[in-house]
């Protein structure tokens, strides 16, 4: 009995070689004993699903992490994105603003991805790695971990970076390319808690992400409707399109990044302290969203900043340069990139190039550089001439989007004025269960009827969806008085091609982008409703 309590007592984490036993006479070496069991998937993964990746940890323990898709290819692929709102409160810190994204890693050639926690770190996974030893798994440890500092998370990020290069044979065996984890940057947590591609360029500049019901269904915010100011435990609400579970709400979030301040376009140049998003149980429900975007000391008269509502998620990605493979291709689309055209470099070359035309004397030279520079406005021409005809291609799809959207809320409301005409009005609710299949008020004859109304909504909403769509790429893609240009050509082109019953809806379309532009919100309702008014003027 001695000896085995003996053992017990000096059983640590199972990756130790050897275990030392002190009885009273003899000295014992037991080889690779371990008592943790592989936890059961309640208390890290509540909800699973089929395209998790699972990470192993220490103590027999798992990490579920996600696939960020970004629409890249190549090393040098990146796509620009929106993040922040267009509110001016707490503009300097939340306002729209640029930035490009990529992801790490690749399978065969598809989308470029990195990884990123399902849910926030619990209690039981940090106590896994940081703790000398194993932790019993059990409900009250699956809480997100609070109440710690920037620097212990880095050190658990740190130590567990150790424990994966010293189990890679695990990681092997998920067909997990080498990497590492570590916080979210900015852009990275912003990006995927907006849904990533997963949603329309409409829907990710929402302020938050798609929703079926209210806030309180995927979000643990301040209030007796929801957390009642208490921290939850993870993966108990719906989840975002990347099926990431408390994005929003429960505890608040730490960036690897440094704060920096909004100037309008750009962020400042000055860097400050943690960046914390997402909000938690503590934060108003009107700040639970994608955009929340606040600041927090690395100190303060405490030591190192911690908060009972701050904790932190995961991503999984690698650096740029990890093979000489890698720096040779890298190297190769380097080069390419100056071999394709640009509208603001391009006209700087061409004006650039007259000054040296008329500064050269030789005239051999001087007649060579103008049959350069002649080719290089010749490129620009047709490539402006092309950017105008995408242009009005773009509002051309527009109007027709905003008629057809109007076309189908007409359908839609007529089916569902019938229907409820039919439900309240004609047949009597008693009788429709005793009628025959062929009666007017049967209940197949009402539910084939409650049918046609929803697919007819369906139809509508998912048009209006592609009307937003077109409206924010538009906007997007061009410059305002670039699309300003070409609004009288395509009102040319549609009244000169039979169409011109459609000028009214290009007019309206028009407007809507250059009201977007100017707030930044999506306004389906609004949008919906003055496509629908020009079709009542008809």
């Amino acid at each position: 009995m001695l000896l085995r309590s003996n053992q017990q007592k000096a059983c640590v984490k199972h990756n130790y070689t050897q275990l030392a036993c002190f009885g009273l006479v003899a000295i014992c070496f037991i080889p690779s004993l371990s008592f943790a069991e592989p936890w059961d998937s309640k208390f890290y993964n509540p909800k699973p699903a089929k395209d998790d990746v699972i990470l192993p940890m220490p103590c027999d323990g798992s990490l579920v992490m996600k696939k960020v898709f970004t629409p890249t290819n190549k090393p040098l692929d990146d796509i620009k994105i929106i993040l922040g709102s267009n509110q001016k409160e707490l503009g300097f810190a939340e306002y729209a603003t640029p930035n490009y994204i990529a992801g790490s890693f690749s399978d065969s050639g598809k989308e470029r991805y990195y990884l990123i926690g399902k849910y926030e770190i619990t209690t039981l996974q940090y106590q896994s790695v940081m703790n000398d030893t194993c932790p019993t798994p059990k409900v009250n440890l699956s809480f997100p971990i609070t109440d710690i500092s920037w620097f212990d998370a880095i050190a658990f990020t740190d130590k567990y970076n150790r424990w994966l290069i010293e189990n890679q044979s695990k990681i092997k065996s998920i067909n997990l390319p080498n990497g590492y984890v570590r916080l979210p940057n900015n852009t990275e947590w912003e990006y995927a808690a907006r849904g990533g591609s997963k949603v329309t360029e409409s829907e990710f500049r929402e302020s938050r992400f798609p929703m079926k019901s209210n806030l309180e269904s995927y979000a643990w915010f301040s209030g007796a409707k929801s957390a009642n100011g208490k921290l939850q435990l993870i993966g108990r609400l719906e989840p975002n399109p990347l099926d990431l579970y408390d994005i929003l709400g429960n505890a608040s979030e730490m960036m690897f990044d440094s704060f920096r301040m909004n100037k309008l376009d750009r962020y400042h140049g000055q860097q400050g302290g943690v960046i914390v998003r997402g909000g938690s149980y503590l934060t108003p429900e009107s700040s639970t969203t994608s955009a929340f975007r606040t600041e927090k000391p690395f100190y303060d008269d405490k030591g190192a900043y911690k908060s009972k509502d701050v904790g932190f998620r995961l991503v999984y990605t690698t650096e740029v340069m990890n093979s000489n493979n890698k720096i040779k291709e890298l190297d190769k689309e380097w080069s390419q990139l100056g071999n394709e055209t640009d509208s603001a470099k391009n006209g700087n070359v061409v004006n650039e190039l007259e000054k040296i035309t008329k500064q050269v004397e030789d005239e051999r030279t001087k007649k060579e550089l103008n049959k350069l520079n002649t080719l290089l406005r010749s490129a620009n021409q047709a490539r402006d001439e092309q950017r105008d005809r995408s242009i009005q291609s773009a509002l051309q799809l527009g109007a027709f989007l905003c008629a057809n959207v109007s076309d189908l809320n007409s359908k839609f409301e007529y089916n569902n004025n019938l229907y409820k005409t039919m439900t309240n009005e004609v047949c009597d609710p008693k009788e429709t269960d005793t009628l025959e299949d062929g009666n007017m008020c049967s209940k197949a004859k009402l539910d084939n009827l409650k049918q046609v109304v929803d697919e007819s909504k369906s139809a509508r909403d998912f048009i209006l969806k592609y009307y937003s769509d077109t409206i924010v790429n538009t906007a997007s893609n061009y410059e305002k008085n670039t699309i300003n240009d070409q609004a009288k050509s395509t009102q040319f082109i549609l009244e000169n091609s039979g169409k011109a019953n459609m000028s009214d809806y290009l007019k309206l379309y028009f407007k809507h982008i250059n009201q977007y532009i100017e707030s930044g919100k999506i306004e389906r309702a609004a949008w919906l409703q003055t496509c629908n008014e020009i079709k009542g003027n008809k």
